[in-house]
């Protein structure tokens, strides 16, 4: 009697608390996830280049995924491949593979994707790009681009605080 009562009781809070999975013809079928095969897959890397660039095809590495030539990126691309590599991430992971590609890059570039190539880059996003230059044209020396916060912020210290 004093087994049957615990054997009841073992198994109606095993079944509360976990729900085997169903069993056909004496086999448990398991069903898991199916596996990211774009940018929504986990990676885990350490990464051990001194550039973005070195960085990004490390990280790149087995996903699948590959840099675009730079004939097809923007043109200043060049210019975030030469920065040197953050230290702050050298350890990425478990991480989904676009958001790391984004914060590698940082704020002022945009990740673009090739799904049918499988290639992926970065554009630099028009708030950072360089304006007009006084007279209307474009000038080849124009100033390194600022964040629209603190192009702001410079505009109201010239106006001396007022709007």
């Amino acid at each position: 009697m004093r087994k049957s009562i615990f054997s009841a009781a073992f198994m109606a809070t095993l079944s509360i608390g976990h729900a085997a999975p169903p069993l056909y013809d004496g086999y448990a079928v398991i069903t898991e996830r199916p596996m990211a095969t774009d940018l929504a897959q986990t990676v885990y890397v350490r990464v051990k280049g001194r550039t973005v660039l070195e960085g990004l095809l490390e990280l790149l590495d087995g996903t699948g995924y590959r840099l675009a030539g730079e004939g097809a990126s923007d043109p200043e691309i060049g210019r975030l491949y030469a920065q040197p590599y953050p230290e702050s991430q050298r350890e990425i992971g478990p991480a989904e593979l676009g958001p790391a590609l984004e914060r590698l890059a940082g704020p002022a570039w945009q990740l673009v994707v090739d799904p049918v190539n499988r290639l992926v880059s970065f554009e630099v996003r028009t708030a950072y790009q360089p304006g007009p230059a006084p007279g209307g044209e474009a000038s080849a020396s124009a100033a390194l681009p600022v964040a629209p916060a603190i192009a702001e912020g410079a505009a109201k210290a010239r106006r001396g605080g007022r709007r």
